[in-house]
Order: C-alpha cells, then structure tokens, then sequence
C-alpha cells in the first residue's frame, strides 16, 4: 500500500503542495499579467490585484482548510499515543488552538488584501508561521523511529568475475553513525 492510501496521511503533503502551488500560481498570473516585477516581488504584492487576487484568495482559504484539517489529525494522533500523561495533553491542546487560529489568521490574510489590514495580517502571518514551524517540530519524534535499510541479493557466486562473497542476502542498517 502506497504512503498516501493510508488513512488521512496525504494531508500534510496536500498541505505543503496546495500552499506552494497557491503562491507559485499567484506569481505566474501576477507576472503573466505584468502586475509586479518579476525579479522579486513580495507574496502580497502578487496578490493585490485582481484576478490574481480572487485566485491567491481562493486557494489560500483551501489551504487553510487544509491546515486546520491536518492539525486536528495530528492533535487526535498525538491523544491517542500519549492518552495518560497530563502534560502532554495539555501541549497538545494549546498546540491545535494555536493552529486552528493560525489556519484562521491564514484566512483572514487570504480574504483582506492590501494595506488597510496590514497590520493584522502581518501577526496572523507570523502566528500562522511559528505555529507551523512548531508543528512539523513534533514530526522530529516520528523521524526517528525511521530506520533505512540496504538490501543485497547475490544471484550468482561471484560479482564482476571478483573472490566469491561469504555472505549471501545480507541485510545491513544504513545509518549515518555506522560511516
């Protein structure tokens, strides 16, 4: 079974694809259009003017869905691998409040444009940002219980016409402090 049909495992990397391809699609309009310079343009300024707008706009908002959809997985994930330690529980639920209003803020960035809300949307950007960043932190845990493994399998008795090899369908962890 591939990673992504497995149960709700696809959200995380929906989030990241749909979050990219809404400020790459913005761009490409912005620039298309000739609405800002191509060099380096701020993220807002390929969203101020429309259509680039209604369409930056638009997948934002998916994407804040997105985001609140993937905190709440990963808020049920982290209850149901710790459910006796208070400590715990309590991170974890001040950690999906602090998402889902940086979803809500992301939104809020999303649906106000311009520089009348500048203000507000700049924290609803850095909340959403240190949010995220603490997010995917808690991955770090599940990183690590990943181990790769390098498999040989010997059809013959010897490689490239060299001394026949003693062990045949060796199995050996491939970790960085084994070098």
């Amino acid at each position: 079974m591939w990673w992504f049909q497995q149960g709700l495992c696809f959200l995380p990397s929906a989030l990241v694809i749909w979050t990219f391809a809404t400020f790459i699609f913005s761009y490409i309009t912005a620039i298309t259009l000739h609405h800002v310079d191509p060099a380096l343009p701020y993220i807002s300024d390929t969203g101020t003017v429309p259509p680039e707008r209604c369409l930056f706009g638009v997948m934002l908002n998916i994407a804040a869905v997105l985001g609140i959809a993937t905190m709440y997985v990963r808020y049920k994930q982290v209850h149901a691998l710790n459910p006796e330690e208070n400590l715990i529980i309590k991170f974890n639920k001040a950690g999906l409040v602090l998402g889902i209003l940086s979803c809500l803020g992301l939104s809020l960035v999303a649906n106000f444009q311009g520089y009348v809300l500048h203000m507000v949307t700049t924290a609803a950007e850095w909340s959403m940002s240190f949010s995220f960043f603490g997010f995917f932190l808690t991955y770090i845990r599940d990183f690590q219980k990943i181990t790769l493994r390098v498999e040989a399998n010997l059809h013959g008795l010897t490689l490239y016409d060299t001394a026949p090899c003693p062990v045949t369908n060796e199995r050996t962890p491939l970790l960085s402090r084994d070098f």
